[in-house]
């Protein structure tokens, strides 16, 4: 008797549970049930020395095996960190945004089946900041997909996007076969890169980064002197597919690539159900407006002297403070496919949105001059309707977006 081991890449915005095989055991012979919870981010050999939670339970045993959701001790350990949104080059996770995790467990029975002490380890996971649905049951294995965001991407010439590639545990069953990272233009032009980064123990090398973006794809190849492909800001399109050893597609995705001459596109990135950034860029109208906060109170105005009571035509007598001036956003995609649903509701659950702000990115020659800054900005819309082609024949996505931070810097 033991517990029951979590595998894979798990979510913590979802339940970790952690229970007890009580295979021909009553949950009314535990006495005492311990957890230690070690998680860390580097090498997965290299454990801390010291749990970072210790779970103790003594009661409560009678009618219910012992489990624990850890997913909520693990969630505050993330660091999602904006290095990557906009480079050029082929890179590993930044550090802190995947976790290896492991738990001892203790476990001390009364009389009956005459065991004292039930101790080990669970399996050695990866945990990330993302989620599974309802419907994939519990300690759902979210890196079954090898490209890790949720659907096609609709870009404009100057946005920049990294795109996630999860290569499994080291030495796991479910590690990848992927070798190479395809280009394929909608006109059949291609380009091929051997993935030989990301093959160290580390929790962030399990992931790659690979730039598809269309200024930062475009400085990769320059870079790298692959010249095959037509440069991308020309293209209607094009797929970057996962190639294993003997030149099967294993995973693909695909961006078009979108030109907007009346209004300025907004592109939003944001952590979602796998735990990695992603991106989704408002193409049409966008209607900004300010809300301005305050509190008052009122003073006594005028003065009493030798000659009486008096005061001043301007005499403020209803004074305000705590200003505090916020600016929302409302969005909208313009025309997307269905498919896009998915990466709206992972938008929605996020709760790390960035607006790219202040952009200055220039085309030089061959290449881009990439700046731009983030702002980070809250979903204020709760509610979406999913729409269908069938029903609505045009799909477009409306939001209200808020900055995160008051414009005049109270907090």
């Amino acid at each position: 008797m033991a517990v029951n081991s979590p595998t894979g890449l798990l979510g913590v915005r979802s339940p970790i549970f952690i229970t007890w095989d009580g295979t021909g055991t009553a949950a009314s012979d535990i006495y005492y049930f311990k957890l230690e919870i070690y998680a860390w981010t580097g090498d997965k050999d290299v454990r801390p020395a010291d749990p970072v939670y210790t779970i103790d339970r003594t009661t409560g045993f009678v009618n219910s095996y012992p489990t624990a959701d850890i997913a909520p001790f693990l969630e505050n350990l993330f660091d999602q960190k904006t290095t990557n949104l906009d480079t050029d080059t082929f890179t590993t996770l930044s550090s802190d945004s995947l976790l290896w995790v492991e738990v001892d467990y203790d476990i001390e029975y009364l009389d009956d089946p005459f065991v004292v002490n039930d101790t080990g380890t669970t399996t050695r996971f990866l945990a990330t900041d993302g989620y599974s649905d309802f419907t994939d049951l519990a300690n759902k294995d979210i890196g079954q997909a090898i490209l890790m965001e949720a659907s096609e991407k609709y870009l404009y010439e100057f946005d920049t996007f990294n795109m996630p590639i999860y290569l499994g545990d080291v030495g796991s069953s479910y590690q990848t076969n992927a070798v190479k990272v395809k280009i394929l233009g909608s006109d059949g032009t291609s380009d091929e890169v051997t993935i030989t980064i990301g093959t160290g123990e580390d929790a962030e090398d399990r992931v790659l980064l690979f730039p598809v973006g269309i200024p930062n794809l475009q400085n990769y190849l320059y870079n790298e002197g692959l010249t095959s492909l037509t440069e991308p800001r020309t293209l209607p399109y094009y797929d970057v597919q996962i190639l294993d050893s003997v030149d099967t597609v294993v995973d693909s995705r695909r961006f078009y690539v979108q030109c907007e001459p009346k209004y300025t596109p907004v592109q939003l990135q944001f952590i979602n159900r796998y735990g990695m950034w992603d991106t989704l860029t408002f193409f049409k109208a966008s209607r900004q407006s300010v809300n301005v906060t305050k509190e008052s109170y009122r003073q006594v105005v005028g003065s009493a002297d030798s000659s009486g009571y008096d005061w001043e035509t301007y005499s403020r007598g209803a004074r305000t403070y705590n200003h505090s001036l916020a600016k929302r956003t409302t969005l909208n995609t313009g025309f997307v496919d269905e498919s896009m649903s998915d990466t709206i509701e992972d938008m929605l659950m996020s709760d790390y949105v960035l607006m790219t702000i202040d952009r200055t990115t220039v085309r030089v020659a061959d290449t881009y001059n990439i700046r731009q800054y983030f702002r980070a900005v809250t979903i204020d819309t709760q509610s979406v309707a999913i729409q269908k082609h069938i029903n609505d024949k045009t799909i477009n996505y409306t939001l209200d977006v808020s900055f995160a931070t008051p414009e005049n810097a109270r907090l």
